[in-house]
């Protein structure tokens, strides 16, 4: 038995597209998308439709930016809201994806997804872990952490929303981070997904690691409308796409209580974070 799995392709439609082609030569029983398909980058829509077209057989998985995707599309445009630069990027997203009437599809992913191997052992795939969407697991997460993530032993447990890829055999179950297809966080520029073998009554995982076209993916920001549309932290998510690691949560830690409060608008705080880098 073999099991494909990816996540957090974030818009990006040459990443996903390079990703799939390796898929389909590796010939898995089954492929899931882990969460995070859409938001956060510049083709939601495309992204979707592609994998339908592709792969039309693929479960897919909640996370944490169908969540707020979903969320976004039920709140006033109200421009005057503190919040509302925060949230701008998803309201883009909602806007697109309601506009090819695709939010219904989003809003019947599940949560996670608990799969049986052919001998019966328990396979449990989620975006972040038992703790929600957004309690991801990190490669230096500690025993007792990891514990309460992981809730339940399991045979196999299969995360993602961190970007960054671990494999690691906890207490009887083989823990795998299957990293991020559009947005890799770990300074490797390709993209990455998980693929797991189930043989003699054993999981195995291994991290795959697959170059895509970065240069029209970062024209995609722009042709899409997406580098206008989406407002200034726009600006951060292509940067994170140049650099492979993370720039969205370090900018929110020091920028986003000051924006709420009014101290700051998100341009300016913007503008200063990558002058600091």
């Amino acid at each position: 038995m073999k099991l494909a799995v990816i996540s957090d392709v974030h818009g990006n439609l040459p990443a996903l597209s390079a990703v799939l082609e390796d898929v389909e030569q590796w010939r898995p029983d089954a492929l899931v998308v882990n969460g995070d398909l859409i938001n956060r980058g510049p083709d939601s829509i495309g992204v979707l439709r592609y994998l339908q077209q592709q792969v039309p057989t693929a479960a897919v998985v909640q996370g944490n930016h169908e969540a707020f995707v979903l969320r976004e599309a039920t709140l006033p445009d109200d421009p005057s809201a503190a919040d509302f630069a925060l949230r701008r990027f998803a309201r883009w997203s909602a806007e697109q994806l309601k506009a090819a009437d695709a939010l219904p599809q989003v809003a019947d992913w599940p949560d996670h997804l608990e799969l049986v191997d052919p001998d019966g052992g328990r396979v449990h795939v989620t975006h972040g872990s038992v703790l929600g969407n957004r309690a991801g697991i990190l490669p230096n997460c500690a025993d007792e952490e990891l514990r309460a993530k992981l809730g339940d032993p399991r045979d196999l447990f299969i995360a993602a929303h961190t970007h960054r890829p671990l494999i690691r055999n906890f207490e009887g179950t083989l823990v795998a981070n299957v990293g991020s297809v559009g947005a890799p966080f770990d300074r490797d520029p390709r993209a990455a997904y998980g693929r797991f073998t189930y043989h003699h009554q054993q999981w195995r995982a291994a991290i795959r690691r697959v170059p895509f076209d970065r240069a029209a993916a970062a024209r995609s920001f722009e042709s899409s409308g997406f580098l206008d549309g989406a407002g200034p932290l726009a600006r951060l998510m292509l940067t994170e796409l140049h650099d492979c690691r993370g720039h969205m949560g370090p900018w929110m830690r020091h920028y986003q209580q000051p924006v709420l409060a009014g101290a700051i608008s998100v341009e300016a705080a913007v503008d200063n974070y990558l002058a600091s880098l």
